[in-house]
């Protein structure tokens, strides 16, 4: 269901305006607008001209719409949120989840509705960039994706040093 969600969702090719705002795709950052707020304790983040970088939120919008309901901040004591890459990392690796899988690891196979996490793919820094698997073909994965070039969009992603790994979320 998630995989059959980011791919409609990729699909509609929405893109952001130039502050990554805008109505086509403020369903995406929505999702992240009151926390944001909570946390600056502000309410500037209501303000639906003031963007910010997406794919985080292209990627839980997907999720809360399959069904699955990951913390939109899963360290209350931390002014961060499932906005950054870095914590869905952290997230997926916590002793009581554990659900993150290193593309390193032999012995695991990417499969349709896996979260992906990328280093270096759009900016050089690590866990850069976020999707989700929509098809799984021999040496690469069909992904969708939001924020590429502030566009969400259905992409070939090779499997090669970009991947850093794979969160798999538990059937809700």
């Amino acid at each position: 269901m998630l995989a059959q969600i980011a791919y409609q969702e990729g699909s509609l090719q929405r893109q952001g305006d130039e502050n990554k705002a805008g109505e086509a795709i403020e369903p995406y950052l929505s999702v992240f607008r009151a926390v944001f707020n909570t946390i600056d304790r502000t309410t500037k983040h209501s303000d639906k001209t003031i963007g910010f970088d997406w794919c985080c939120a292209f990627v839980y919008y997907c999720c809360l719409q399959a069904g699955f309901s990951p913390p939109i901040q899963p360290f209350p004591d931390r002014r961060s949120t499932l906005g950054f890459v870095s914590l869905w990392y952290e997230w997926a690796n916590l002793p009581e989840n554990q659900f993150y899988y290193s593309a390193e690891r032999s012995d695991f196979n990417p499969e349709t509705g896996d979260i992906v996490l990328f280093d270096r793919l759009l900016e050089n820094v690590v866990l850069d960039h976020i999707g989700i698997v929509v098809e799984v073909r021999s040496r690469e994965i069909l992904t969708a994706e939001g924020n590429v070039n502030n566009r969400s969009g259905i992409f070939n992603r090779p499997l090669d040093q970009h991947i850093n790994g794979f969160i798999r979320l538990a059937l809700p």
